[in-house]
């Protein structure tokens, strides 16, 4: 699970409340699946083997494959968009799929930003917005510092129409938070706006695989103030929404039992 990205869901329906009179939207199905991707997503960050983890997600996959097919290019489009990203999470657990990681976010990430710049007049569904700069961003995290300069302003961009959008987007607000705490200060980055961005969200988390997601990035951002007790607390509530033996909550303590945040191990390994 790589924490330069994020992902992702709020059950309202589009059918019913537009969002913000966009003049393209997702379904309230879409939104559901979406749901669904992420509550499943709680099982596979408490399975110790990615393999295993993977091969769930593909089975959930292979049976909404069909239906995925009728549905409109935009909600096909936000739904891959997050299905590659939670791929990503259990593949980069995997030793030796960097290359195929690379061939398959590079390729839905040329996707999804060619119908955005396609419908660029048209007011877009938040998830548009939301899922092109996660799908993005996981991209980013695998390519050369060239490819985050072409595309990281635009992952910037993405998530701040989203919050155009809806204020309280929690999702959007934890992408946002960890864009701004990873891109460097010259750049625009800011500890400052990332902390704001990240209480904002836990407090705006509404299903519980967000406030399993938020738990977690407020207890690094805990122990980057150095109050490990408050780390503890975070990391706690975390462990009790997924179950006792969560294999990714293992993993962050033992990163910060060796010294760092679960933020610095990611930057260390952006740079191999």
């Amino acid at each position: 699970m790589k924490h330069k990205h994020i992902f992702l869901c709020i059950l309202i329906s589009a059918m019913i409340f537009p969002s913000a009179f966009a003049d393209i939207t997702i379904s309230s199905r879409t939104e559901n699946l979406l749901s669904e991707l992420f509550q499943n997503r709680l099982s596979y960050a408490a399975e110790a083997d990615g393999s295993k983890a993977l091969k769930s997600l593909e089975d959930w996959v292979d049976g909404i494959s069909a239906e995925m097919s009728t549905f409109p290019e935009a909600d096909k489009l936000v739904l891959t968009n997050m299905i590659d990203c939670v791929k990503y999470d259990q593949m980069v657990r995997i030793s030796g799929t960097k290359k195929e990681m690379i061939k398959l976010l590079s390729a839905q990430t040329k996707t999804t930003n060619a119908y955005m710049k396609a419908h660029k007049t048209e007011k877009m569904d938040k998830w548009l917005y939301l899922s092109t700069g996660s799908v993005t961003s996981v991209y980013m995290a695998l390519e050369p510092l060239k490819t985050a300069m072409t595309y990281g302003y635009g992952v910037r961009d993405m998530w701040l129409e989203a919050l155009k959008i809806d204020p309280n987007f929690s999702y959007a607000q934890r992408n946002l938070a960890q864009w701004y705490y990873y891109c460097p200060g010259f750049l625009g980055g800011s500890k400052k706006k990332a902390r704001e961005l990240f209480k904002s969200a836990y407090a705006n988390s509404k299903s519980k695989s967000d406030s399993y997601e938020t738990a977690i990035l407020m207890s690094q951002m805990c122990y980057e103030d150095k109050d490990k007790t408050k780390c503890e607390v975070y990391l706690k509530e975390a462990e009790d929404l997924v179950s006792t033996n969560s294999a990714y909550i293992a993993f962050v303590r033992k990163i910060n039992k060796e010294g760092e945040s679960i933020f610095k191990y990611h930057n260390h390994k952006a740079d191999q």
